[in-house]
């Protein structure tokens, strides 16, 4: 898969923040893949290791910004207030909702969190008039939890929830600050909530956040599985063309804005069809075969991919010139040869080269650079390193 493919699934495609998904992962403090199948009475704990605090704001009014100057400007709205907080507050900042905002501080006092949340309001109060929202623009809570105290996903969302409808109710304030002790419905909460306690609507509340938790938590962790079978090549395991594609791609825009060099391999095995005359499944047995000399000769930044089909691979060399890819192609090339000496027929490859910025600029230009070079390698004998004419 992609290194970065399934991060996407934690990123608000319109403001660039992490989303709800990536607010509960961080608040879980787990890996999708530790989160049991199906056990909704599991819950995740957060220690806070400093003083932490959570500001939950909620733009004022949307609405009528949508109604009155449309959605399009609106979305321009909520992706200013997105950067607005990121700039003042130097942490992460989550979109968890269409109008909601959370941004979890660690660094620094309670105070300092507090003084944070006054810059960022004196500033909203300053820009909020040009953008056609109104005086205040937002509902903001501010939550503050002690160092060396627990939380959960589900007791930090009642919490802030709790929050914010007592800041609703008060109607002189659009701000306020809370200890996460003094709120109620989340700590007063025991964990064993069942059907039996049904006339108790806390208890109710409690169990139902417990459910979006975990059905959120758990379809992250769906999602992360059917990506990495999107671009995982079946039969070898190693990343397919779809996901070498993208890394290609991530790696020329990288040496495209930092002027470094980078090298391509097309690599093509020379001699597979006796397996394959065998049976497929002795060709699969050889192919995989094959990507472990790769994975055990390459670097650990280097990517690794099969490309088309049958025998074919693309191996992206980040910040390596064209020198040193031809090192590195000697190097797998007679590793492939040394160590299929012990399989049931002995094969050799042979390796196109392109290199950034010499031989193109494109992604398109450097597969054909690097497709031709392996044509050479064919044509002059099989068995070798070839750079583009």
């Amino acid at each position: 898969m992609h290194p970065d493919s399934s991060e996407l699934f934690r990123i608000d495609s319109l403001t660039g923040c992490k989303n709800y998904l990536g607010f509960l992962e961080h608040l879980a403090n787990l890996s999708p893949a530790d989160l049991p199948a199906a056990n909704v009475e599991f819950e995740p704990q957060t220690l806070w290791e400093q003083d932490t605090s959570l500001l939950f704001f909620e733009v004022i009014n949307m609405k009528s910004v949508n109604a009155t100057r449309g959605h399009v400007y609106g979305d321009s709205v909520i992706n200013w207030l997105a950067i607005l907080l990121a700039e003042e507050s130097e942490a992460a900042v989550y979109r968890v909702g269409g109008v909601e905002f959370a941004v979890i501080l660690s660094a620094g006092t309670f105070a300092r969190h507090e003084e944070i949340m006054k810059h960022i309001l004196a500033r909203i109060a300053n820009e909020a008039g040009k953008m056609g929202l109104s005086d205040p623009a937002v509902h903001v809570v501010i939550i503050h939890y002690p160092k060396m105290s627990y939380a959960s996903p589900t007791s930090v969302l009642l919490q802030m929830t709790e929050a914010m409808l007592a800041l609703k109710t008060d109607r002189q304030n659009s701000s306020k600050v809370f200890l996460a002790d003094d709120l109620q419905v989340a700590t007063a909460l025991y964990n064993n909530w069942s059907p039996d306690n049904e006339t108790d609507a806390v208890y109710k509340s409690r169990w139902i956040a417990r459910r979006n938790v975990h059905s959120t938590l758990a379809m992250g962790k769906k999602l992360d599985q059917v990506q990495r079978e999107a671009y995982t090549d079946l039969i070898s395991g190693i990343p397919n063309l779809k996901a070498a594609l993208l890394n290609l791609e991530k790696v020329l825009n990288n040496s495209l804005a930092d002027q470094r060099p980078f090298s391509l391999m097309m690599i093509d095995g020379d001699n597979i069809r006796a397996y394959n005359n065998i049976n497929y499944a002795a060709g699969d047995e050889m192919i995989r075969d094959l990507c472990a000399v790769f994975n055990d000769n390459i670097r650990p930044n280097d990517f690794v991919a099969r490309w088309r089909s049958g025998d074919e691979f693309m191996l992206i060399l980040p910040d390596t010139p064209c020198e040193g890819a031809q090192i590195l192609g000697e190097r797998i090339r007679l590793a492939v040869k040394e160590a299929s000496k012990a399989w049931r027929f002995p094969v050799t490859i042979s390796i196109g080269l392109a290199s950034y910025p010499l031989h193109g600029d494109t992604v398109n230009a450097l597969i054909d650079k690097a497709e031709a070079a392996n044509k050479h390698a064919k044509e002059r004998g099989k068995d070798q390193v070839s750079l583009p004419d």
